[in-house]
């Protein structure tokens, strides 16, 4: 808006069918159309046929910009986007584009558990990143990270809070320090080999918990960079899913079941979820 003239309506937000229910309140909030990509039922992967055919319709229909956001690990897959399934068909239909990527989940895992992983800095495409302390940090709620490449920041910048000393770069304007305090403590503690080794752990965990799964023919997503699995429906009784504490897709219809293998999720306890699957198949 401060450098094209643009107007809402020429802006549109893309983002996965996957991505976070933030997105479409961010879209709201903006007052700029929201496009979700449409992606695989089992791979979780973006239809880049599907997406190409919205977008010409979109540009045809006055879409002069592109806020696109990439994930990280999504909340209930932990699944990973592929940004130039974005890039490419941005660059392809020449439409100005910035890249956000939602490390909310993944920003503490992923980067750990994928060396060689580009949804970060390195990759020229991207300008920003967000990243949760309280999900896998396990810091109290609110405490989140932005992350934007120098000079971008003027754009949050809000001018007329002249009072304050430094700038106000936020939507809530106030927030508490203990919560920085906390995440410092945090990492501090754990220190980079800690939260690696932690990291390696839960991967390790995971995977065991994968080849039981796979060893019974059940159906199941899991990016095996992630320490989340999600379970098709079809293949865990409601009354398991619900006594073990697996989280729906969906409340009121659930299809999908998902386990998120934290400390506390040890292999004994996976060992007794997976018994009760066998003794209700048998």
């Amino acid at each position: 808006m401060y450098e094209f003239n643009a107007k809402p309506e020429e802006i549109l937000l893309v983002c996965s069918a996957d991505s976070h229910y933030s997105m479409a309140k961010s879209a709201n909030l903006l007052n700029i159309p929201l496009l979700k990509a449409e992606v695989d039922q089992f791979t979780r992967k973006i239809d880049s046929e599907k997406l190409k055919t919205s977008l010409i319709a979109k540009k045809e229909n006055g879409t002069k910009y592109i806020i696109a956001v990439a994930n990280m690990m999504t909340t209930m897959f932990g699944s990973v986007d592929d940004p130039s399934d974005y890039t490419s068909l941005f660059s392809a239909l020449d439409l100005p584009y910035k890249l956000h990527i939602d490390g909310a989940y993944g920003g503490f895992y992923y980067p750990f558990s994928n060396k060689e992983n580009i949804l970060n800095f390195n990759n020229p495409d991207i300008t920003s990143i967000t990243i949760d302390a309280h999900k896998m940090a396990q810091a109290p709620y609110g405490t989140g990270i932005f992350l934007i490449r120098k000079d971008w920041m003027k754009f949050a910048q809000t001018k007329e809070a002249s009072y304050v000393e430094g700038d106000d770069c936020t939507l809530i304007g106030s927030r508490s320090g203990a919560n920085a305090v906390s995440v410092w403590m945090i990492l501090s503690k754990y220190g980079p080999y800690g939260w690696m080794e932690k990291i390696f752990v839960l991967q390790k965990r995971t995977d065991w918990l994968c080849e039981q799964l796979q060893s019974r023919n059940l159906v199941f997503f899991r990016d095996k960079h992630a320490n989340i699995v999600t379970i098709d429906s079809s293949s865990v009784d409601y009354e398991i899913a619900e006594h073990y504490h697996l989280i729906p897709d969906n409340h009121n219809d659930p299809k999908w079941f998902k386990i998120v293998v934290m400390d506390h999720v040890s292999i004994d306890k996976l060992k007794e979820f997976l018994t009760a699957i066998d003794e209700k198949r048998d």
